[in-house]
């Protein structure tokens, strides 16, 4: 907001979810007359957390509001656990069909870096990864300027020399800034997002998408880069399961290209925006911790 008597040199810049004036919320896009050099913010229901049903954001949280006669709970990932409206939602008339909220109540893993991460094999997680196309949508904070997000690859025997064209998928930071490198059995590309610093110990959201060969990174909704691998192979075929927030030696499992996994925390991992990873239940956790808000 802005009046000629406020002693100000530049407009706000920043996000704004909600406005609310006289107990009634403003419609920001509906209801403005106009607007110039406006982006979109990213928010906990860029990633569609709530599949189906609708996603309304409340800070670095969100609430999942079902449709009309879907059974309770909505199809929404089980990290999401049922509870009663929040005070400040208005209530519904009774005559309509009842729409149950879902408030987002979670389990936020932290890493250490070393001998530190969550790994998962289930179908559900590696049909995704193990494809033609990923869409990995996630947010994270983290202290440390070089570490593994993210590893998918094959298995090797250490006494053997490892094929330089071995396929692999691996996410995470290389002096501060995000990477993504991958392999498809034709050569290997590296795609490095050079525009924003991540190892500022603040929440960021960022989201690798990889269609066959080429891919591209995108942070905090900011411009995107991309890149394409070489070669004519176009799937993804890995046997180690997903990795998150590290490894069992790091060096050994990404062939060199990581040393450590992240020092931080991560949440709402979702795969091809319609998957949530339950990082509250993975397959195996090792020395793992909860984030500290």
């Amino acid at each position: 907001m802005f009046t000629p008597k406020m002693k100000t040199a530049a407009s706000f810049v920043g996000c704004i979810q909600t406005v609310v004036l006289n107990h009634r919320e403003v419609g920001i896009l509906a209801e403005a007359l106009g607007g110039v050099n406006v982006g979109n913010c990213g928010h906990a229901c860029e990633a569609r957390p709530c599949g189906d049903a609708e996603c309304r954001p409340l800070r670095e949280r969100f609430t999942c509001r079902c449709h009309p006669g879907t059974p309770h709970p909505c199809p929404a990932p089980e990290e999401f656990i049922s509870s009663p409206p929040e005070p400040s939602l208005p209530s519904l008339p009774s005559t309509s069909v009842s729409m149950l909220l879902t408030k987002f109540e979670r389990s936020v893993p932290s890493f250490t870096g070393t001998d530190s991460y969550l790994h998962y094999s289930d179908a559900d997680t590696m049909k995704r990864i193990i494809s033609y196309r990923v869409d990995i949508n996630m947010r994270f904070r983290t202290s440390s300027s070089n570490g593994l997000l993210l590893w998918s690859g094959r298995q090797s025997d250490p006494q053997e020399q490892r094929d330089e064209n071995e396929d692999f998928l691996a996410l995470g930071l290389n002096q501060g800034y995000l990477t993504l490198a991958y392999n498809l059995g034709s050569g290997e590309a590296v795609l490095r997002y050079n525009l924003t610093r991540l190892d500022d110990d603040l929440w960021h959201r960022i989201r690798a998408v990889r269609n066959e060969q080429w891919a591209s990174l995108v942070v905090d909704s900011g411009t995107g880069v991309s890149a394409s691998s070489p070669g004519q192979l176009r799937e993804l075929n890995t046997d180690t399961g997903l990795y998150i927030g590290g490894a069992p030696d790091v060096v050994r499992t990404t062939d060199g290209r990581y040393t450590r996994g992240i020092v931080g925390c991560i949440s709402d991992l979702v795969l091809d925006s319609d998957f949530s990873v339950v990082l509250s239940s993975p397959e195996q956790a090792t020395n793992t911790h909860s984030c500290i808000p």
